[in-house]
């Protein structure tokens, strides 16, 4: 997948990476990264698992789909890990702290993005879809407002200096 669409909005995303089954895509106007893994392996019989970057985004079940793309589509400067892991449904990490500009590399491969990925998070917690903002995890949709207030007042900041 070269391309790919999400579905509130219509954004397209670039792929600028591509390893087999995992890819990095991003997106320009919202300087916005999604990192698409799948499990190489299957746990059971230890075999290659035969996961595709549309089973990620296939098993983004109910409404968990919406939030992965109200994450993608409705914060700027963002850094998504979206991951499928071996005989479950997907995962997501939306990272709103993490500028992808910090990231982007003509040069850095799939892994790379991932480890770098890694090092910007804080401890997660036990839940199948995470956001992170100001430096702590949070579940999906659970973020206090007074959190979101001082975000939202930090990036005015930013913008006015």
């Amino acid at each position: 997948m070269k391309i790919i669409t999400l579905g509130l909005e219509g954004t397209e995303f670039n792929q600028i990476a591509v390893d087999g089954e995992n890819a990095v895509y991003y997106n320009a106007d919202l300087n916005n990264l999604i990192i698409v893994r799948t499990d190489a392996i299957n746990d059971e019989t230890l075999n290659k698992n035969n996961d595709t970057i549309e089973d990620v985004f296939g098993y983004l079940v109910r409404d968990r789909f919406d939030k992965f793309c109200a994450s993608a589509e409705y914060f700027n400067n963002s850094t998504i890990w979206v991951h499928k892991p071996w005989h479950t449904t997907t995962d997501f990490v939306a990272n709103y702290d993490l500028n992808p500009k910090t990231l982007l590399s003509p040069n850095r491969s799939v892994k790379g993005y991932t480890r770098a990925f890694n090092k910007n998070c804080p401890e997660l917690i036990p839940y199948k879809l995470i956001e992170i903002i100001n430096g702590k995890a949070y579940r999906h949709g659970e973020i206090p407002e007074a959190v979101f207030e001082a975000y939202d007042a930090k990036l005015e900041n930013n913008m006015g200096a």
